[in-house]
Order: C-alpha cells, then sequence, then structure tokens
C-alpha cells in the first residue's frame, strides 16, 4: 500500500509540474501590454502544491518548471532563465516563509509570491546589466502585482475548493517522503 502511495503522490507531482511548464510556456502569449508584467499564472501551481505537499516539494515544482521551461525555449541561462530563478526562488521563500509564521490566504500568499517575485527579477537585472537604476522600475512592478496576485490567489481559491470539494484528491501533507 506504502508503494502505491508514493506512485500516485510522484504521479501527481508529476501532473503539476507539466501543467505549471505549460502555463509557463503559454502565458507570454497573453500580453498586458506592460512591459515586464505577466499574470503569473504559473505560480499557482506552486501555491497548489504548497497546499497538497509541503514547502519542499513546491519549491523542487517551481524549480523544475524554470528549468524546462527554459530549455524548451532554448533560453538556458539567458537573461530570461535568470530572471525567472531569481523571481521564482525569492517568492518561493517568501511563501514558505509567510505560510509557516502567518496565517495568509492563498489570496495574501499569492501577492507576497508576486512582489518577491518582482523584487528578485530587478535584483537580477541589477546583477546582470549592472546597472542600479533598474530599481527605479520596482514600484511600478511591486503595484501591478498587487492586482495579479489577487487575480492568481482567487484562482488558487477556487481549485483547492474544487478539489476538497470532488473528494479526488485528498489532503496529502505529510506524505511528500513519497514524493
Amino acid at each position: 500500500m506504502k508503494s502505491k502511495r508514493k506512485v500516485m503522490n510522484m504521479t501527481l507531482v508529476t501532473m503539476l509540474l507539466a501543467i505549471s511548464v505549460f502555463i509557463h510556456m503559454i502565458e507570454p502569449a497573453v500580453p498586458l501590454g506592460i512591459p515586464g508584467v505577466k499574470f503569473g499564472l504559473a505560480n499557482t501551481i506552486g501555491l497548489i502544491t504548497l497546499e497538497l505537499f509541503d514547502a519542499k516539494t513546491m519549491l523542487r515544482v517551481n524549480l523544475m518548471r524554470v528549468l524546462i521551461s527554459t530549455l524548451l525555449r532554448g533560453i538556458i541561462f539567458g537573461v530570461g532563465f535568470w530572471l525567472s530563478l531569481f523571481g521564482v526562488i525569492l517568492s518561493s521563500l517568501a511563501v514558505i516563509l509567510f505560510s509557516k509564521t502567518t496565517k495568509l490566504s492563498p489570496i495574501g500568499l499569492s501577492v507576497a509570491s508576486a512582489t518577491f517575485h518582482n523584487i528578485g527579477q530587478i535584483l537580477a537585472l541589477i546583477l546582470i546589466n549592472k546597472i542600479w537604476a533598474m530599481i527605479y522600475y520596482l514600484p511600478f512592478l511591486l503595484i501591478t502585482g498587487i492586482p495579479t496576485g489577487i487575480l492568481t490567489g482567487y484562482i488558487v481559491m477556487l481549485v483547492l475548493s474544487r478539489l476538497k470539494k470532488t473528494g479526488l484528491v485528498i489532503r496529502l501533507k505529510g506524505n511528500t517522503s513519497q514524493a
């Protein structure tokens, strides 16, 4: 029975990773008309993974999403890779910290994720270009991160609510040593 649970967890994590890569790949095709601003829909999968499993699994899914997506796009170790990597690391660490120390809802965690993702991207730009003036774009990104974070957080709440109602996915926290 333990082996069956392990296979089920690994399958679910793999499916979450595949969904996040797919979303990450198609999201740039939905322009918001503002340079550097995206909805961050792939981050919804990270938050769902955190709720279903744990922080370690969320971090693995998020990092693998960046690696696989940039490999598929052919931009591995390019500027886009570093922007995604810095953003996802900082946002994931912030979400892990806030989920352990506060009682933020998925919407609050999503806004925090968007905020720290933007900070990570600006830090990456500063390090890559060695131009501190990039910091002046940060307030604009932070302001746009609030509505996009609210939207993605609301999507996370809807998905989690639906998953709990259907009974198709049980709460998996504590079983990630098998994932």
